[in-house]
């Protein structure tokens, strides 16, 4: 394996400025705020499993016949991050403050879609060797006519992180957030979840009435293929904490946490009562496949991509997550 190309950004100017509130830290694109993996645990609260966050974890109890209504499958092009230090003392304000903006050249439609429909056949192979009996979307349909009744939208619609497609002979429906800004403050994730809670799209809220309609479980996933993983300080006020964004290039099926998701599986039975079982990845499915040239400078850095060498790394990290999803789902059975 080749060593990791890593860029790090600093910037030294100091500005008065008011404090604002203190950020997660994450470090190789695992959140390490605790807080943010907050909840009572048990059956219906929020607890940490492996390189998952699980929420609701009884609602996976049982799982045996299962449907997928969702599978999206998203692809950054480019993302910015800032992170700050704020803090005051007797004397003075300080401001400090360190920002990358990386830009991925060089993946084409066709490229994205081959690893879309690889990914999607890897995650049916993982249920069906764990056990699953997996309804295709057509019987779906009609043991659930609501089902084709949702609204689409176009393959490589732009959301939160990228292009978002389908399988082919699937179609995207955006879940929850799906349509928000992608957080780049360098704050708390959770800063915005009150607004995403607020956001109830089509197969959020239609998925439990499928699983009650055709007496099956419903599965939601959206996996997300990013071009690297991020490091930052985010938003502190110790005046002696340098601000500081990094980022580690390699293919990953990218993380986050409750209140930012990214890589996530959600799941009704057909009687959640509307409440999903929820496994949101927490630590990066990263590829060490060298698959770019970096150029650029100055917060502002290029990524230009082999098409093919992209694809090869982005295969291995979709079978990797797709094996970790389904068994997230196995280990609450």
């Amino acid at each position: 394996m080749k060593r990791s190309v890593t860029l790090v950004l600093l910037c030294s100017t100091l500005i008065a400025l008011a404090a604002t509130l203190e950020g997660a830290i994450v470090k190789e694109g695992i959140t390490q705020d605790l807080k943010m993996y907050h909840g009572g645990g048990g059956p219906t609260g929020q607890k940490v499993v492996g390189d998952f966050m699980i929420q609701h974890s009884n609602e996976f109890k049982g799982a045996k016949r299962v449907a997928i209504s969702v599978f999206n499958v998203a692809f950054p092009e480019e993302n910015s991050l800032t992170a700050n230090m704020n803090t005051h003392n007797n004397i003075a304000v300080y401001h400090n403050s360190s920002t990358l903006h990386t830009t991925l050249q060089g993946v084409d439609q066709a490229t994205r879609q081959r690893i879309a429909d690889a990914a999607y056949a890897s995650f049916v192979g993982e249920l069906k060797q764990a056990g699953y009996d997996v309804v295709e979307a057509a019987e779906l349909a009609r043991l659930a006519p609501e089902y084709s009744t949702w609204t689409a939208v176009p393959n490589f619609s732009q959301g939160r992180y990228g292009a978002y497609l389908a399988p082919t002979g699937r179609s995207v429906y955006f879940l929850q957030a799906d349509t928000a800004k992608r957080d780049i403050s360098g704050r708390k994730g959770q800063m915005l979840s009150g607004f995403r809670v607020l956001d109830r799209p089509q197969a959020l809220t239609r998925s439990p009435y499928l699983a009650y309609d055709a007496k099956l479980g419903i599965i939601a996933v959206t996996l997300v293929i990013d071009y690297g993983v991020y490091s930052t300080t985010g938003e502190t006020r110790k005046l002696k904490v340098l601000p500081k964004v990094e980022f580690t290039q390699g293919v990953t099926a990218q993380s986050g946490a409750f209140a930012d998701t990214a890589t996530l599986l959600e799941y009704w039975g057909p009687n959640s009562g509307g409440f999903a079982g929820i496994a949101v990845l927490a630590a990066p499915v990263r590829s060490d496949q060298p698959f770019a040239a970096l150029s650029g400078g100055d917060g502002n850095v290029v990524i230009k991509a082999d098409a093919a060498k992209f694809e090869q790394a982005a295969l291995e990290v979709a079978r990797t997550a797709a094996a970790k999803l389904v068994g997230a789902m196995v280990g609450e059975r």
